[in-house]
Parts: structure tokens; C-alpha cells; sequence
């Protein structure tokens, strides 16, 4: 959203200078940056220990409803019944925590406590000092649960600095928990999101800006220029035929995805979806490196291969900022979206994705031809909060089985329009607008924040 985007470009562009603290100064995307005298980058210079990930845990089980809420739930049971960690204490402390919870309801003090001695935890010298270098009049964080950020927002606070939060992704503030650090300000998607900062932290309506999202801009300006063929070609798929993009999920949240995946390239390879159809798979980032990834999938996805399917992987960048991607990928992933007959998920973002491009999206909720237990099932994944929303404005075609995803491919390769009022129905509460204009708005929306603050 910040880097791809042209965000912070077009904030020097407004007069204004902007510092970035980060985990990696010198990723890759940062590094074009800094030949603008405007922008400073800055190493943040705290590494997260293993008390700061346990306090984010520990903070679930006083503050949340787990129970309520399917997304904490199963956190808590899969740290009971399927964690891999070799740390005893991981393994040990929903034991710890769980009890304590339920004791909440009973003595309510427990919370109160809690939040009391919150403060203590978000203290930090090193980024007091930071943010007293850098001398902001207004600090932006963007995944305002990370305790790295939530570390500078708290300074900023304290040292009577203006503070916003502009969320990164839909599901931040139904998933994620509650934020640490309450902002003075907010940037919002669009009226989801909006109504639900409002119902979990009751801020007044002008706290709040709806500018759409930045990073959707991209597909946009690829639509007006579309390089298709192109990727195709790299690919070694034919640019003249149609095709279909799976977006593929971590397999910590659809632990059979891959066998999906699997019959659909069978399936095209057979022609069952016309006999000039191909087929894309477009894995995630976390399907190929990190804590949720599963090393196994990677040599599936490449015997995928043939005249008919290719597998277009994620292009990283090497980085320690999370999800750094090459500035290419994101023209591999609009021109994906921008070309394809349809798109399917699991429940990833880019359902939204999709959308913007106005292409078709199908939710595959189930977990190939087994049975597996909910709270490992890929069905779970759509009463998560945000999907379930999203799902029951329409916005996307769910299927519980290969035979419901049959019907529902052949039905959108007949009528690809089917379904259109309610698609775009979702897509204004998700994202507001869809003009290709978001990032103006978020700079708009920032400046105005400044000249409320005096800057």
C-alpha cells in the first residue's frame, strides 16, 4: 500500500517530509526512495522477542471474547491441538491463559488490571528516542497490532504527537484483536470498515476519513494497459486463449487447498471447462516461506505444469519487512485479474481483487473430498468475521464441494455478468469508491490530518 502504490511520493509532492522506521532499511523498494531529499528511512532498531509475541497472545485471552469470535477461537485451539513449536512455553500456555479468561466474567478486575499495566509493556527508550530524532507532527501506523508499531505509536502519544492509523487489510480489526494504542485519527477502506471502527472503539465520525484502498489503484492503471499477453507468454500459455486464477491461501487456513487445486488443473487439462480453457495458480506468499507456509506444496505446484496450467509464484523481494514483494509482481498479479475469465480463493483479499477488475470471484470452502474437523476445515474460514460479511452481501459465488464448484465455474464462464449488482453492491461497502483514485484520497486524507494538527 505505501510502497507500490506512489503514496508517499505524492505526500513529498504535497510539500510535506516524510521519516519511515522499518524493520529493513535496506529493502529493495525502500532503497529506490531514498534519493528523495523529502524522505528519510530509518532502521527501527527493536527486535520483538519471544515476551513481546507471548504478550500479543496473553492480550487475547484477558481482552477478547474468544469464544464470540471464530478467529480467536480456533488460535486457541490450534496452539492446544496442532502447533509444531518446540518452545515449551508455546505449547504451554494456552493452559496458562484459558483458565485465567474464563475467570474474567467471574472477576472482572482481571481485565481492568490488565489494562492498567498495558502501558508498562508498550514502553520502549529506543522508540521514545526514535520518534523524539525524528520530531514528527503526525505518526501513521498501519498494523497497529504489531507491538514493533504499536511501541512508536504509544511515544507518539505521549510526547503529544498526532497519531492515525491507516489499516493495511479487511480484516484487521475483526481478526487482529483490539489495537493497543487508540489513534486520534483514522483512514477507513470504506463503510465496513468504518462501522466497525466506530462499534469497537466508539470514535466520533470525524475521527474517521473513507478514502477507498490505495493499493487497488494499480489494477487500474494496468487496466488501461494491460500486459496479459505478455505474462502469458512467460508462462507458456497461449495469450490467445481464456483462462482461470486460483489465488491460493496459506495452508494453516485451508490445510487441503492444494489437493483443490490439484483436480482443478485436471480437470482443465481434460478440457471439462471447454476445450480452449487454462488454468493459473497464483500462489500466496505464505505458501512458499514463512511459519504458516507447508515446503511440501511447493514440487505439487510445479507437477502441475503443462500445455494447459502454469503456476505463476510470488516474485519476493529479500527483505525482513513482511510480504516484500518486487515491484513486478504486482503488475504479474493486476495483469492476472485484468485478463482472467475468473478468479478463485479461498477467502484471500483478492476476492476484492477481483472485483475491482469486475471478474467473477468463487470461494472454495471446503477441503477437497475429505472430512475434516471445522475448526481445521477451510469451512471455518467463512464465519470469519470480514468473509462472512463479505459473503452475505453477495459479493462472492461459496462452494462447499467439487460438485458446487463445477456448477459455479460453468455458470460464470456462460454469464460472466451473473450476480454483477450484488458484486458491485460488496465492493462499494468494502472499498467505497472505485475510481482508481483511493491513493489521492489517502493523501488528501493525511494532509488534512496535518493541517487539523498544525502542520
Amino acid at each position: 500500500m505505501l510502497l507500490q502504490t506512489g503514496l508517499i511520493q505524492r505526500l513529498t509532492e504535497q510539500g510535506k517530509h516524510v521519516a519511515i522506521i522499518t524493520p529493513d532499511a535496506e529493502d529493495q523498494n525502500l532503497r529506490e526512495l531514498k534519493d528523495n531529499p523529502r524522505i528519510q528511512i530509518f532502521a527501527a532498531g527493536i527486535s520483538q522477542t519471544i515476551w513481546d509475541d507471548d504478550y500479543g497472545v496473553k492480550r487475547m485471552y484477558f481482552l477478547e471474547d474468544i469464544k464470540s469470535n471464530p478467529v480467536f477461537w480456533e488460535k486457541h485451539l490450534y496452539s492446544i491441538l496442532y502447533t509444531d513449536s518446540k518452545h515449551p512455553w508455546k505449547r504451554i500456555r494456552p493452559f496458562v491463559y484459558y483458565p485465567i479468561h474464563r475467570l474474567i466474567k467471574i472477576f472482572p478486575g482481571i481485565r481492568r488490571r490488565f489494562q492498567r499495566n498495558e502501558k508498562k509493556h508498550l514502553v520502549d527508550s529506543r522508540a521514545t528516542d526514535l520518534i523524539k530524532k525524528i520530531n514528527p507532527r503526525l505518526v501513521v501506523s498501519t498494523y497497529p497490532v504489531n507491538f514493533l508499531e504499536a511501541k512508536f505509536l504509544y511515544a507518539a502519544k505521549k510526547a503529544g504527537i498526532g497519531t492515525l492509523i491507516h489499516l493495511l487489510s479487511w480484516d484487521n480489526i475483526t481478526s487482529k484483536g483490539i489495537f493497543p494504542v487508540i489513534p486520534d485519527h483514522f483512514i477507513a477502506w470504506g463503510p465496513i470498515m468504518y462501522e466497525e471502527l466506530k462499534e469497537y472503539y466508539q470514535i466520533e465520525e470525524s475521527q474517521v476519513q473513507m478514502v477507498g484502498v490505495p493499493h487497488f489503484d494499480h489494477h487500474h492503471k494496468i487496466m488501461e494497459n494491460p500486459k496479459t499477453d505478455e505474462l502469458l507468454l512467460d508462462l507458456g500459455l497461449d495469450p490467445a486463449l481464456p483462462f482461470i486464477v486460483f489465488a491460493m491461501s496459506a495452508p494453516r487456513f485451508v490445510p487441503l487447498e492444494i489437493e483443490i487445486v490439484e483436480w482443478l488443473a485436471k480437470e482443465v487439462n481434460a478440457g471439462n471447462f471447454g476445450k480452449d480453457m487454462q488454468f493459473i495458480v497464483r500462489p500466496h506468499p505464505q505458501n512458499v516461506q514463512g511459519s504458516l507456509s507447508d515446503q511440501s506444496w511447493i514440487n505439487r505446484l510445479k507437477n502441475l505444469t503443462s500445455k494447459k496450467v502454469a503456476v505463476d509464484f510470488p516474485k519476493l523481494a529479500n527483505s525482513k519487512v513482511r510480504w516484500s514483494m518486487k515491484r513486478e509482481d504486482m503488475d504479474r498479479l493486476s495483469s492476472l485479474l485484468v485478463g482472467c475469465s475468473i478468479c478463485m480463493s479461498s477467502g484471500s483479499t483478492v476476492s476484492i481483487d477481483a472485483l475491482v477488475v469486475g471478474k467473477p470471484i468463487i470461494l472454495t470452502c471446503f477441503d477437497a473430498d475429505k472430512q475434516v474437523y471445522y475448526w481445521r476445515s477451510a469451512r471455518r474460514v467463512a464465519d470469519y468475521p470480514h468473509q462472512k460479511k463479505f459473503i452475505g452481501l453477495g459479493g462472492a459465488k461459496v462452494t462447499y464441494s467439487y460438485e458446487e464448484l463445477r456448477t459455479a465455474i460453468h455458470i460464470y464462464l456462460q454469464n460472466p455478468d451473473a450476480d454483477f449488482q450484488k458484486r458491485e453492491t460488496a465492493l462499494a461497502r468494502e472499498c467505497f469508491k472505485n475510481d482508481g483514485r483511493a491513493t489521492e484520497r489517502a493523501v488528501a486524507a493525511v494532509v488534512d490530518v496535518l493541517g487539523r494538527l498544525g502542520g
